[in-house]
Formats: structure tokens, C-alpha cells, sequence
């Protein structure tokens, strides 16, 4: 049964004093993990498990004139080679990631070139990493030792690595039957910008640069796949963070009906974004599973990740903004380009995400961005956590800096002056979401989330400090940065909860868990809605074979989507279990109550049934003739269907100490007030606020990819992609605001990417801060010491 989201929020959550939801119960996922007992996928072992690996692409754009495979096919231990010829024939196109709604194709018109990747390039290599051939052996040893017996033969072709000049006319054509390196071009509207611009005092400009990411998960990808030729079916093991749609894009591409397909996600280790698409190699592993009768195992090493595995970010924005003397901003104007490397995964995703989100909590509603994503010799870029939305919101907050410089206002001053109020909610923006259906903020009050901030952070006494420091040589800086994120994103998840003769409750939810704690948290809402103890409630997650439907863990929906789901499943065992009882007991359902797995009259707990005991009265169904209607069990599947997203919103502030000899700075305070709803658990919300603010400031001070004139990788190892440890990491203060939402019957808001989104833009504005009486201005990231430095010199 599919069910669409209410608008209210559930009265259970109302009027019951909940032993489970809001209370911080510690993860139970953690002692199994932290003791060496998790199974990720390199620890799953099978009976004459075979292994692969892949022969990739030296150049960034070539042509393949010949592959010899012959001299790798004699090592000894070496079962079979496949290369993209034969993939091409059997295989085609692997399908894009995400498709345009019916409303935003007809509003924006978003132009979208077709797919281009391969599960093995076969004639042509697109960028440096680009798989083109496999080597199936005994061990990952030889398997390895004969990629190097393999000849090819290229054809080197000029390589296009800037975005800008790969857009132009005279560049050269990476797939030339486009015509041009265009992947996708729209253009998001609402109001009258050119209007604005004209009525406004001021019009500013600004271009800014946000660097190329990677998700770099503790582990790398992997694919385990097996073919039973009895039952002709597949199973596969993947660290994935969508096991539904694995299988899907293996049955399209291979043939197999997806009811012979099962997708298991054992313990993943990370994923952030970066496993939130369905690779070439897990197509590739699944055919050659098929075809060779055997298992077989393939994971990846840190430098095919780097090369291989997804890249994120890599914006460019022009900005153009309209505004009053007083601060007020009237219109707002944006041309994004988005450099996706070789191939476009994810079609307008994260540049919409972009354009949907730049105006965030401020009063915006003259607004026009037109993006274009290009393609470049580079590894494809795919989701990173926040996709889109750090991008969107470091170019805002450093817009309304700026305005307040341009006016000698105060920053916190041009937030106050634009950030929309709570009795303007909810908020119609004017634009639609990338779902299609009308962007309007649901729930929040934004300024009180930013005065908690400005508060936290003691803003009043820093300013006196900071002259202080000032004049002892010291350079104190502070800034603010606000976000609105739309969160719990469709199309469904869902959850099916049985109890069996024994009291144990089993629920199987379609979400797949990277650390976020879905076992635990699940656990809380069905617990609290049945009226068990949580000990007795096992979680199954990350697997197709358990539950027939599901989208995946990505784009902070988890809680909004599956969490929703659980919610609903457990109601109705919650109503069946009453029916029953209401029978055997012959008194109304409004006498009875649940307490510790226990259906009980209310003036007689006596009377009553335990779950265990009412499972054996319909298993099979011993009540009265006239209630044989009953179904057998304690069972069902429900599926939760958001008809929008929810929009959580939030502010960070940090204090920085910036040294002007070397451009290195330090991050004296950080804090963090975020509104995501009802918190189902707060420590585990904390847990991902923190994690995600760590790897904000990941991507806004040190992680960068770069690439050469040839396309070659040049940060392809951790000497030269830095990744902060937890000393480069402050404390941080987290303040948790819980604005109900009412889209969903928990009146949950997303939260997993929040704490990512706003540390570029916070640490910009805190660094220019510090550095006001030098005139700097920041508009690229990340923000190194040598970047710093290079500002104070010039």
C-alpha cells in the first residue's frame, strides 16, 4: 500500500509521552562495527569467488586503434578477458541517474543530450581512469599482473580541461554527434529581474569559483556478483547507497527481469554521494558473472578512486545582484556553468539544486539563473554531499558581505533587512522545485535561527575583542552564513514490520545505511508507535530481497522519506493488533491501550494479549466465523510517497584567527543552529551535524582536484589531496531548533548534508573579516594558505 504525506502531524506523536523519539538512545550499530564484527563487502567470502580488474585508460581523450589481449590470456590464473567491443554489443548505454520532471521540462525546458557511458569504453576513452577492459583471475594478484600484458594502441586527441573554453564554438567535440560540449541548458525564472535592476540604487557584480571535490569514503567501491544458474538469478553485493536502483539499471542493461535480481548493501563504509549512482563497473561485474558462471570480486584501490569514482562541485557563477541603500536586495541574477567531466550522470540535478537554492531564507523574488553543464576530458562528476546547495550557498553569503561593504552596513544587518520572517510562512519563492511542484518554504522561523547564532557566538563582546587583537597584531574575524535546504525528496521508500511467535518485531526498510544509524533510529519510531522495547525490534536495511521497492539513502531523506514509512507500518500493526484484541476481549477499541508489547484493557490490565499470543490466534485465524475477513499475521508493507520536499534551514558562525606571514588560519569557535524538524535522536543528529561541518570544511580549505593542460590527474594520492584530520577540526556548538513540518506525519526535516552546506561561505566571510583593513576579496575556493597569502600580496 502506497501512501502520500499528510498534512498534519501525527496526533500519536502528540499527546504520547514517546520512550524512544527525541531521546538520544545510543547507536546500536556501534559495538558490532567498533569490535571488528562488521561485514563490509571486501569481508564477504564465497566458495571459488573469483576476481577482477580493470585495464583504465592512461589519456584523457583518445581514440582506441587496437586492444591484444592475447599475451594477458596466457598467465596462468588468468579465466577470461572482456573488453568494450563485446560490452558495446551486449550492453549499450549505461542509463543516466535522474530524470526532469514533466513540470520542470515544460517551465525551465531544460535541454538534455543523450547518455554517453559505457560499462567499458570501447573505441574511444573520455578521461584518465575511464575502464575499457577487465581481466577475470584466480586472485587479485594476477588479475592485476595481467593488466600489464595488455597492448593498446591509442590515438591521442586534444584534450578540453577548462569549462569555459569547452563551451565556446571552436572547441573540440568530445561526443561530436552533440554538435557541441554542451550536456544540459536551462534557465530558472520568477519575477522581474531586469525590472529590479532597474529600480535598484546599486547593481553589483561578481564571478566565483568553487574547486572540484571528491567524497573520498574510508571505502573505496566494490562489487561482489553471483550468477545461480538454477534459478537463474543474480545476486550482487555493493557498498551502494541505492540498492533499488542498481538493480534496476542491471536489468535494463543486461535483460534480467528485476525479480531475478537481488541487491544487497552489507555494512558501507562511507558513501557522502560519491555511491549514490550506479557505476559502469557494477554493470560490467554483473554480465561477467552471468556470462562466466562463477563469483566474482572487485574492489577498488584509493588511486582508482581518485581517477575513477565520481567528482563533485566545479562551478563557476556569474552573479549579478540589485539592491538599496538600505540593503534591501531586489533582484538577483545568475549564469552557472558546471564542469561534469566526460559524461553527465546526473543530468540537471545538481546545478538545479544550484539555481533552486541561491536565493536561500532572503526575500528574493526577482530571480533568473541560467546554467549550462559542460563536459571536459575529466572523471564525471556525480552528487557530493549538499549537491549543489554549498555551491548555491557560498556564492549568496558572499554576495550579501559584499553588499554590506559596498554600503559600510553591518553584514548581520543585510541578513536581518532580507531574511524572510516566520509570518511570512509558508513562503512561496516563486520558482518550482526540481520535483516540479512549487517551491515553497513549509515551516521555520528563520531569523530566530539566526539570532540564536548571533547570540551563541557572543557577536557583541567579539567585536570589542577583535579591535583588541587588532591592536596587538592579531587578526580576528567573524562570519555568518544562513542556508534553506529542500530535504526528503520523493519518488518513495518503503517498510514492512511483522512479528512472529515470538514477540520479535522485524522491519525491513528500503533505506541503505553508510553510518547514519538507520538500524537505531528506525528501531526508535517503531518501538515508541507498537509499545515494545526497542531490544526487540530487528532493522534489515540495504537489501532488495527484503523489501521489493525503495529509492535509496541520498539527498537528506532518509528520516522525511523511510523514517515516514516505518512510521506508518508500525500504525498499522499498531491498528490491526487493537481490531484483534477488541474482538477477543468483546469491548470497543477506545477501552484498550499498548504498553510493553501488550494489548490491555484499560480499567483491567488482566485483561489483554501480548503480540506473541495475538499472532497465534491468526496464524492461523482462530477468531469467530464473522472476523475470518482478518488476514493471518501480524504483517504488512506500506510505502510513503512525499508530495514535495520539506525545507530545513540553518545558520553557521565562526570566529577565525588568520596569520598574515603565511595565510594560514585557525578556527577559534564554530556554531551551528539548524532547524531539521523533529529530531528522532539528538545524538545521532549531532553526530551528522558534526560530521557534516568536518567535511565542509574539508571542501572550503584543503580538498581540491586539479588537472593539468592534458587532462592527467595531478592530486591522485593523499600527499597531494589533503583531507583534514580531527585536530584541523574546532568544537563546535550545536543548537537544534524543531519547527515541525507538515509534510510528513512525523514533521521530520532533512538534516544528513546540512552541516556541509554552510562552511565555505562561513569561513570566507569570517577570513575577509579578519582581513577588512587589507581590501581582500574572496571568490574561489578553497581557501588555502597560498590563497590567502596571494590576496595579502597583490
Amino acid at each position: 500500500m502506497i501512501v502520500k504525506a499528510g498534512i498534519i502531524l501525527e496526533s500519536i506523536l502528540k499527546t504520547k509521552e514517546n520512550k524512544y523519539i527525541g531521546k538520544s538512545i545510543k547507536r546500536r550499530e556501534d559495538k558490532r562495527l567498533l569490535t571488528g564484527k562488521g561485514e563490509y563487502l571486501d569481508d564477504i567470502k564465497i566458495l571459488n569467488m573469483h576476481h577482477a580488474a580493470f585495464l583504465r585508460s592512461p589519456y584523457a581523450h583518445a581514440k582506441i586503434i587496437d586492444l591484444n589481449v592475447s599475451k594477458a590470456l596466457q598467465l596462468e590464473g588468468v579465466k577470461a578477458i572482456f573488453t568494450g567491443k563485446e560490452l558495446y554489443k551486449d550492453i549499450g548505454i549505461v542509463p543516466i541517474m535522474s530524470n526532469v520532471y514533466p513540470a520542470v521540462q515544460a517551465r525551465e525546458k531544460p535541454m538534455l543530450k543523450p547518455q554517453t557511458q559505457r560499462a567499458l569504453a570501447y573505441d574511444k576513452v573520455y578521461f584518465v581512469g575511464e575502464p575499457i577492459a577487465a581481466v577475470i583471475a584466480t586472485s587479485r594478484a594476477i588479475a592485476e599482473d595481467a593488466l600489464q600484458l595488455i597492448n593498446v594502441n591509442y590515438e591521442p586527441l586534444p584534450a578540453v580541461v577548462d569549462p569555459e573554453t569547452a563551451i565556446t564554438n571552436d572547441s573540440t567535440l568530445l561526443h561530436e554527434d552533440w554538435g557541441d560540449n554542451i550536456a544540459v541548458s536551462y534557465k530558472v525564472e520568477a519575477g522581474n529581474v531586469q525590472k529590479a535592476f532597474s529600480e535598484s540604487d546599486f547593481v553589483l557584480k561578481e564571478s566565483f569559483k568553487i574547486n572540484r571535490q571528491s567524497a573520498n569514503p574510508m571505502e573505496t567501491r566494490g562489487v561482489i556478483s553471483k550468477w545461480d544458474n538454477t534459478s537463474n538469478s543474480l545476486t550482487v553485493w555493493s557498498s551502494t547507497q541505492m540498492p533499488h536502483m542498481v538493480r534496476s539499471h542491471i536489468s535494463k542493461c543486461l535483460g534480467i527481469a528485476e525479480m531475478n535480481i537481488r541487491v544487497i548493501a552489507p555494512n558501507v563504509g562511507g558513501g557522502f554521494g560519491g555511491k549514490a549512482l550506479v557505476y559502469p563497473e557494477e554493470i560490467a561485474m554483473a554480465y561477467f558473472a552471468k556470462k562466466l558462471q562463477f563469483p566474482l570480486k572487485w574492489t577498488e584501490d584509493r588511486l582508482e578512486h581518485m581517477t575513477s569514482a565520481a567528482h563533485a562541485r566545479d562551478q563557476l557563477n556569474k552573479v549579478e545582484v540589485g539592491f538599496m541603500k538600505d540593503g534591501t536586495i531586489t533582484g538577483l541574477r545568475n549564469e552557472l556553468i558546471l564542469d561534469t567531466g566526460a559524461h553527465s550522470l546526473y543530468g540537471i540535478n545538481s546545478t538545479y539544486n544550484t539555481a533552486a537554492h541561491l536565493p536561500g531564507p532572503y526575500r528574493i523574488l526577482n530571480y533568473e539563473c541560467e546554467a549550462k553543464v559542460a563536459v571536459t576530458n575529466k572523471t564525471p562528476c556525480s552528487q557530493y554531499r549538499g549537491a549543489g546547495r554549498p555551491e548555491a550557498v557560498f556564492v549568496m553569503d558572499r554576495i550579501i558581505d559584499l553588499i554590506a561593504k559596498k554600503l559600510y552596513l553591518d553584514p548581520i544587518e543585510v541578513r536581518r533587512k532580507n531574511m524572510i520572517t516566520v509570518n511570512e510562512m509558508p513562503f512561496d519563492t516563486g520558482r518550482i522545485y526540481k520535483d516540479g511542484e512549487p517551491m515553497v518554504y513549509d515551516s521555520g522561523d528563520y531569523l530566530d535561527c539566526f539570532e540564536k547564532a548571533v547570540k551563541a557566538i557572543n557577536y557583541d563582546e567579539f567585536r570589542l575583542r577583535q579591535k583588541q587583537a587588532l591592536e596587538n597584531g592579531k587578526y580576528l574575524g567573524i562570519g555568518f552564513s544562513a542556508y534553506v535546504e529542500g530535504t526528503g525528496q520523493g519518488p518513495h521508500d518503503g517498510c514492512g514490520i511483522e512479528i512472529d511467535s515470538t514477540g520479535a518485531v522485524i522491519c525491513k526498510v528500503s533505506s541503505a545505511d553508510q553510518g547514519q544509524g538507520h538500524k537505531t533510529t528506525w528501531a526508535q519510531i517503531c518501538a515508541d508507535i507498537l509499545g515494545v522495547d526497542i531490544e526487540t525490534v530487528q532493522v534489515i536495511i540495504g537489501d532488495t530481497g527484503a523489501i521489493y521497492y525503495g529509492s535509496g539513502t541520498y539527498g537528506s531523506r532518509s528520516a522525511v522519506v523511510s523514517g515516514s514509512a516505518v512510521m506508518l507500518a508500525a500504525k498499522e500493526i499498531r491498528k490491526k493488533a487493537l481490531e484483534i484484541s477488541s474482538v477477543l476481549l468483546e469491548v470497543p477499541i477506545d477501552h484498550l491501550r499498548i504498553e510493553n508489547g501488550r494489548v490491555t484493557h484499560k480499567e483491567d490490565e488482566d485483561r489483554g494479549y501480548t503480540y506473541a499470543e495475538l499472532v497465534e490466534w491468526v496464524k492461523p485465524n482462530k477468531l469467530p466465523a464473522k472476523y475470518m475477513d482478518i488476514e493471518p499475521g501480524l504483517r504488512t508493507e506500506k510505502y510513503f510517497i512525499p508530495e514535495t520536499v520539506t525545507y530545513s534551514n540553518g545558520v553557521h558562525a565562526a570566529i577565525v584567527e588568520v596569520d598574515i606571514e603565511t595565510g594560514k588560519f585557525e578556527i577559534v569557535n564554530y556554531v551551528v543552529s539548524h532547524d531539521a524538524g523533529k529530531i528522532i535522536n539528538p545524538l545521532i543528529a549531532d553526530g551528522q551535524l558534526m560530521g557534516g561541518v568536518a567535511q565542509g570544511i574539508g571542501g572550503a580549505v584543503y580538498e581540491e582536484i586539479i588537472y593539468d593542460k592534458n587532462g592527467q590527474l595531478l592530486t591522485g594520492t593523499y600527499m597531494d589531496y589533503l583531507i583534514p584530520t580531527a585536530s584541523e577540526i574546532p568544537e563546535i556548538t550545536s543548537i537544534h531548533m524543531e519547527s515541525a513540518s507538515p509534510r510528513n506525519p512525523l514533521g521530520v526535516k532533512g538534516l544528513g548534508e546540512g552541516g556541509t552546506i554552510s562552511p565555505p561561505a562561513v569561513l570566507a566571510n569570517a577570513i575577509e573579516d579578519a582581513l577588512s583593513q587589507f581590501d581582500i576579496k574572496i571568490n574561489k575556493l578553497p581557501l588555502s594558505p597560498n590563497y590567502i597569502w596571494s590576496l595579502l600580496n597583490n
